[in-house]
């Protein structure tokens, strides 16, 4: 605690020394008599001002109009002889929190206090409605997110189809290699989508067994992508991870974090290493390490070359919205969120830093050697074909309708195309009992697709029904969608779209509808 103190007589000065010091010996006192001297320690911030109210050279209600140019916020007591009535009440009025006489010193104690305490509970208040502040921007910028992914999908579905289009009619080796890159980029895109919409929805899901290699790979490419290039990258990552059991967006966060935060530490750039590896923890290795126990654990380490952690910021720096960052550089949510999703998964977080040499975060997250993941080889995929079936598509996005129209006809397909769902009823009507399936957009103007599904299924309860969305909140599609009906999240492929339909179609007349796919 700070205490800055105007008094240009000495023995009053060392009088109120003694008094604070018998009641807070750790207390910080700083005696001023000028105002230079003044000026020079308020730049420091003090906790608490206590000013005399008449000195030879300077003035307390000059002083007090410094401090509250500064600061509003820092108690400041009058603590004067020569004090009376009136001027103590042009002292408050002027925004003073106390005034105490010099021959009344049983009042000074307790009026410190006061004004500290009064102090500390406006600080809480502060950041409390800061916080909250935060979190309503936090939540306004998700909903703006949602609205933005939703456009995004619909614009990466024509190219991932139009790719496979194009794929089928090419041979040239490099014209391929571009396919490839513009498909990988799509698809990349579309993962950055998912994952942004994650971590504004909270990261809802169940943990599923999944291989942490692909996980980190995927997060070492988005930072060769986006960090600058005097960052030097080091993949450290061993080929024969153990599968851990986690939500897969949830784990990715914690990666961004860490890496974007490792990055941040380097502004003039330097080495990020991150390095994962299996290990098995005995009685005295699990004792060791707070957190853990005996038996098989992923651990993994990222490292940064960076200017490290002073003490007081590692103090702190798991608190929920504590940033070191200028402001609109970051919410201080980062590190706060990463502790409580790996406390979740039931793993330890620690940390190692010195200053201008670097931090390296150290993660144990329980493993599971037993467990197989299952792969699918899409490089042998063979792509069915239709057999000349009478397919509506209805979609109010040009491009998006286009091209799913040109893949369909392209493998096997007749194809009819509407725009929303009223002109979807007038092509349907007709040819209600030739039409076999239809593929819709679900958020469309007019008649959306969960309506147009309704009135479909009226006039021909066994028509199939395929409901494709550009919305990355599934949990809102499956609400909205008809029960019975197929879901497919844009953006999609060919291949996907294709091994849909011909699943759609080929179920029996009795079957149960499939409830959703996803990619």
């Amino acid at each position: 605690m700070k205490i800055l103190h105007l008094e240009d007589n000495p023995r009053d000065a060392e009088l109120l020394l003694q008094t604070l010091f018998n009641e807070w010996p750790d207390f910080e006192v700083k005696v001023v008599e000028t105002r230079e001297g003044f000026l020079s320690e308020l730049a420091g911030k003090p906790d608490l001002v206590l000013s005399d109210f008449n000195l030879v050279n300077f003035n307390g209600l000059e002083a007090l109009q410094l401090t509250r140019q500064q600061f509003s916020n820092v108690p400041f007591i009058f603590l004067s002889g020569t004090i009376g009535e009136d001027r103590a009440i042009e002292a408050l009025r002027a925004g003073a929190t106390d005034y105490i006489i010099k021959d009344r010193p049983q009042r000074l104690i307790p009026a410190i206090q006061r004004a500290l305490d009064d102090a500390k509970l406006q600080r809480e208040r502060r950041e409390t409605e800061e916080q909250i502040r935060r979190v309503q921007r936090l939540e306004n910028i998700g909903m703006l997110a949602s609205g933005i992914a939703h456009d995004f999908n619909n614009i990466l579905s024509p190219i991932l189809m139009g790719v496979s289009l194009l794929r089928t009619s090419m041979t040239n080796p490099f014209e391929l290699k571009i396919l490839a890159t513009l498909e990988s980029s799509a698809e990349r895109g579309a993962g950055l989508v998912r994952q942004i919409m994650g971590f504004g929805r909270g990261m809802t899901g169940e943990p599923q067994i999944v291989q942490p290699r692909h996980l980190i790979s995927e997060i070492i490419g988005v930072m060769e992508q986006t960090f600058s290039k005097s960052i030097q990258i080091q993949n450290a990552v061993a080929a024969d991870l153990w599968p851990i059991k986690v939500n897969a967006t949830q784990f990715h966060q914690v990666l961004l974090n860490l890496c974007v935060n490792a990055r941040d530490a380097m502004p003039q750039g330097g080495t990020l290493r991150i390095q994962a590896s299996n290990t098995k923890l005995d009685e005295m290795s699990a004792a060791a390490i707070p957190g853990t126990r005996p038996g098989p654990w992923l651990q993994l380490e990222i490292s940064d070359s960076g200017t490290g952690i002073p003490p007081e910021v590692l103090e702190r720096m798991w608190e929920p919205f504590f940033t070191t960052k200028e402001a609109g550089r970051g919410t201080g949510l980062g590190l706060a969120t990463v502790r409580g999703i790996i406390e979740d998964h039931r793993g330890t977080l620690a940390v190692q830093t010195r200053l201008g040499h670097g931090t390296t975060f150290q993660i144990f997250l329980p493993a599971e050697p037993n467990d197989k993941i299952l792969r699918t080889d899409t490089g042998s995929m063979i792509i069915p074909r239709g057999k000349n079936e009478l397919i509506l598509v209805v979609d109010d996005d040009t491009n998006v309708r286009d091209v799913t129209c040109a893949t369909l006809a392209g493998h096997g397909y007749r194809i009819l195309a509407a725009s929303d769902g009223a002109e979807a009823l007038a092509l349907f009507a007709p040819r209600n009992l030739e039409i076999r399936a239809v593929v819709t957009d679900l958020d469309m103007p007019n008649l959306d697709g969960a309506a147009l599904a309704k009135v479909l299924r009226a006039l021909n309860p066994s028509v199939r029904i395929l409901i494709v969305s550009g919305s990355s909140d599934i949990e809102d599609v499956r609400r909205r969608a008809p029960e019975d009906g197929c879901i497919l999240t844009k953006p999609f492929n060919a291949e996907v779209l294709l091994g849909t339909i011909e699943r759609l179609l080929n179920l029996a007349s009795t079957a149960p509808w499939p409830r959703a796919s996803k990619t």
